[in-house]
């Protein structure tokens, strides 16, 4: 067996890792506000998600149906936690205290990180595109596909735990006016994200 498929899925890993979804900008904020082990919390959550999401697409992604009552649930699930996490980033003001992260708060984290990758639609339409294309058109076989998943998720991995990392050396530059505005700007754009998927209802 060629090393394609290993270096395929770290690409497509690699790339998934920095698009500027809820995920990117929660493990930014998180990594500041917490410390790096918030990061690895959270994006530990992300690959128990992203896997979920490879099984379902690989075993079963012809026996859901596509658009329809699926998506619609979906959309309007991922819309309501994205308005809510939004609007919470504008109750209170941060102090630049840094509180150390402990393994008491693991479940916080990476249930974040689980239900921000989780419940975003466009995760699942990734997946299963990428599914799709890796059994119909590349052709790979169960133990490429193995190899395939295992770089992406690899790469995911290791990518968050490089921005997490980034963003936790800032916090000797952050002030209290800072974290403000990191909160802010975090908080409009997940409820950017959260209109995204609700709007289309009322507009049909």
């Amino acid at each position: 067996m060629s090393l394609e498929p290993i270096f395929y899925g770290l690409s497509t890993g690699m790339v998934m890792s920095v698009m500027l979804g809820t995920v990117f900008f929660a493990l930014i904020q998180n990594s500041i506000d917490n410390g790096f082990r918030s990061g690895i919390y959270i994006s530990m959550g992300v690959i128990v998600s992203d896997t979920m999401l490879i099984l379902i697409t690989r075993s079963g992604a012809a026996y859901i149906p596509e658009g329809g009552t699926t998506e619609n649930y979906v959309r309007i699930a991922g819309g309501i936690f994205l308005l809510l996490y939004g609007l919470n980033n504008f109750r209170s003001r941060k102090k630049a205290a840094f509180p150390e992260t402990n393994g008491g708060r693991f479940w916080h984290f990476a249930g974040m990180g689980f239900l921000l990758n989780g419940l975003n639609p466009g995760n699942f339409i990734g997946w299963t595109a990428i599914s799709t294309h890796i059994t119909q058109v590349a052709g790979y076989s169960l133990t490429e596909s193995v190899f395939f998943y295992s770089g992406a998720l690899s790469a995911i991995f290791g990518m968050e735990t490089l921005i997490a990392l980034g963003a936790s050396k800032l916090k000797r530059f952050i002030t209290d006016r800072f974290l403000t505005i990191i909160d802010r700007i975090v908080g409009v754009i997940f409820i950017g994200f959260a209109l995204y998927l609700i709007l289309p209802f009322f507009t049909k």
